[in-house]
């Protein structure tokens, strides 16, 4: 049964198409500023000129990825990719709550807002909490529970990036097992994130920036 216009299955399929345009223009672009024709492209691919042309105009409809990477390489680019999330994340009971106990530990004049969306069109992300004071926005995930630290780390500073927030604070719950995903991971976390969570919760009391980037355990 073919997809109606409002369902998941055919905004994916608009989102494709649009995305096969961009790849075939910056493909474009970039075999024309390494000063290289189609057919020097086709032979780097052992491919033909015409396929190359096809790929550049976004009229070949199932590319690989590995496609993709490869025709990316011959023209001096690298392939990244990343996917979020099809529906908006609705916080749960225990984020919640491990929400609620860090602002009842923050005093002053802090302005609280849950599940801020991303100011962009068709993005579904959301911060789990956006803190202000005055100029200084935070963006605050709950994490209940740490499985990949690095790539939940990535994530959020997507976030932070992408809402225009100043510092990001990772919010951990204070389980045995948080504790022990934080020690492994102690030496990337201890080059970009400050931790402590009497010193973070000064600053913010203080309504001041902490400086950098936060991981408190609460």
């Amino acid at each position: 049964m073919a997809a109606n216009r409002s369902s998941p299955l055919h905004e994916a399929t608009l989102q494709a198409s649009w995305l096969l345009l961009r790849i075939g223009r910056e493909l474009r672009l970039a075999r024309i500023a390494a000063g290289m024709t189609q057919e020097q492209v086709a032979a780097r691919l052992r491919t033909s000129k015409a396929h190359v042309s096809r790929v550049e105009r976004a009229q070949v409809a199932h590319l690989s990825i590995v496609g993709v990477g490869r025709h990316a390489g011959a023209v001096g680019l690298r392939l990244s990719a990343q996917l979020f999330p099809g529906a908006r994340r609705v916080l749960d009971a225990p984020q919640l709550a491990l929400l609620k106990g860090f602002r009842d530990r923050l005093i002053g004049t802090w302005t609280w807002k849950l599940e801020v969306p991303m100011p962009m069109p068709r993005d579904l992300r959301a911060v789990d909490a956006l803190l202000a004071h005055g100029d200084l926005k935070i963006a605050v995930e709950a994490i209940t529970r740490l499985s990949d630290v690095q790539a939940q780390l990535r994530a959020a500073q997507l976030k932070r990036r992408d809402i225009g927030a100043t510092r990001l604070l990772l919010l951990v719950a204070d389980t045995n097992a948080n504790r022990r995903a934080i020690a492994e991971a102690r030496p990337m976390l201890d080059t970009g994130l400050l931790t402590g969570a009497k010193r973070i919760l000064a600053a913010l009391n203080a309504g001041d920036d902490p400086g950098q980037d936060c991981l408190l355990v609460l």
